[in-house]
């Protein structure tokens, strides 16, 4: 039994020991009896190490989700583990495991090329030669990926996954400040058709120029983060054109202080799908400004002037 779970070999229903404690003795009884396991969720479990999670890789052939947020002890090690032995892992999730690499990545994929969902928030030892080991090795698989605060991680990454990875749908780069409107630019073409979410808070340099090309060309975008990217201006809304219509329900422009009520309204003449628009620390796109310039945003959206709304999680 672990965290109250009879283990027998037929069990293969989704395994959830988040912040349960187990050790690597409880993973190797998982890895031993539970040969069917497909999902397996062990975040925030502290005392694990990659002896564990080489129990689990050499016993669980099947498992297509693994998520190990939190793992603060997990290294490349156990990445080339499942690289060897759990070749049709499709969701991975590694957010804050901080000794995951570069070299872990490629080794990774290697073997691991059905990727779907890759989280490696906060891994600030992984840069571009990881990123874009993974996009070609799981180029047509990868649909999610999320950077969030990888600092190390540039315009190379994004335009290797730009060059390979045509299906993405949610990319976060979230405080990756290296990244720039080049790169952008050619995400927004390659991925038009597919992407759904983007996360591009604190990225400094991006500006009106890529921010025009992801609102032109990806047509089916739905919640898009661009907080704290100080560059932005009325002018990205401004450049859309009347054929241009957005299908985007989720828009946080939170401390682009460039933006102004102007801008807001061309946003809302294009955007009649808007759920949620956060628009706090906008010195000029207050409430009382957006009445007094007959803003009206659409009947169901909420709009999040000072911080008091609960923000949707679609971009985490």
């Amino acid at each position: 039994m672990v965290g109250g779970t009879i283990l027998s070999s037929e069990f293969c229903l989704p395994l959830h020991l988040l912040g349960t404690g187990i050790t690597d003795t409880g993973l190797a009884s998982i890895g031993r009896c539970l040969s069917l396991l497909q999902f397996l969720d062990v975040s925030y479990c502290r005392k694990l190490s990659d002896k564990g999670l080489s129990a689990v890789a050499e016993g669980c052939h099947d498992l297509r989700a693994l998520h190990l947020a939190g793992c603060r002890f997990i290294t490349d090690e156990s990445l080339k583990s499942l690289s060897e032995r759990c070749r049709d892992l499709e969701a991975l999730g590694l957010q804050g495991c901080t000794n995951i690499t570069d070299s872990g990545l490629a080794d990774l994929v290697k073997g691991c090329r059905k990727i779907k969902s890759l989280d490696i928030n906060k891994c600030s030892n992984v840069g571009d030669a990881g990123v874009s080991s993974v996009a070609k090795a799981c180029a047509s698989s990868l649909k999610t990926l999320k950077l969030l605060d990888c600092y190390k991680v540039g315009n190379e990454s994004i335009s290797s996954l730009a060059q390979f990875c045509k299906n993405l749908e949610t990319l976060i780069i979230g405080g990756c400040r290296d990244i720039s409107d080049e790169s952008i630019m050619l995400l927004a073409d390659s991925c038009k058709d597919s992407l759904k979410n983007l996360r591009m808070d604190w990225c400094l340099n991006i500006s009106d120029s890529s921010l025009s090309c992801i609102l032109k060309q990806c047509k089916n975008l739905e919640a898009l983060d661009i907080g704290c990217c100080e560059e932005v201006t009325d002018t990205a809304f401004r450049d859309l054109g009347s054929d241009d219509v957005l299908g985007l329900k989720v828009l946080k422009v939170s401390n682009c202080t460039k933006i102004t009520v102007t801008g807001i309204g061309k946003l809302l003449d294009k955007c009649s799908s808007l759920e949620y628009i956060d628009v706090r620390s906008l010195p000029h796109v207050t409430e009382v400004r957006c009445s007094e310039a007959g803003l009206e945003f659409p009947k169901c959206c909420k709009v999040n002037f000072s911080g008091s709304l609960t923000e949707p999680d679609v971009l985490l």
